[in-house]
């Protein structure tokens, strides 16, 4: 039993997964933003410490390599530069300029809009949420 309920709730987040990005892909065009580099931009919190490259690589789960292409783009547009980390100059953190901060702004509120989640209310949302960060601390 609760291994087909398991099952089921693994496809529910899978199809979920799948809405959100279906949902998101005329937002994403209009912000000139593939799914990586949004993926990358969302990962980029102005407020927070900037993050080593080889981080955001763990985080996409991706090849450095990938992070160094998608770090030129957009630095190519403007939305991010390179820079040594704070702490350890030989590190290097990618780090949104202003522009790159208004694009964040404006994929956060894409996202809060157009989610399938945005059905839940409040509460729920509170609730989803707890159990996602249990579900992800035991990963």
């Amino acid at each position: 039993m609760a291994d087909e309920i398991a099952v089921a709730l693994l496809g529910q987040v899978m199809t979920l997964s799948g809405q959100v990005t279906e949902r998101m892909r005329a937002g994403l065009e209009r912000l000139g933003l593939t799914e990586s580099l949004a993926n990358l931009v969302w990962l980029l919190r102005p407020d927070t410490d900037p993050l080593p490259l080889r981080k955001i690589a763990g985080l996409l789960h991706c090849d450095p390599s990938n992070v160094t292409l998608l770090s030129a783009k957009l630095e190519e547009r403007g939305l991010a530069e390179r820079r040594p980390h704070p702490g350890d100059g030989r590190v290097r953190t990618l780090v949104l300029t202003p522009d790159g901060r208004r694009v964040r702004e404006q994929l956060i509120e894409l996202v809060a809009r157009h989610s399938p989640l945005a059905g839940l209310d409040e509460s729920e949302q509170k609730q989803l949420h707890a159990l996602l960060d249990k579900a992800l601390a035991g990963a």
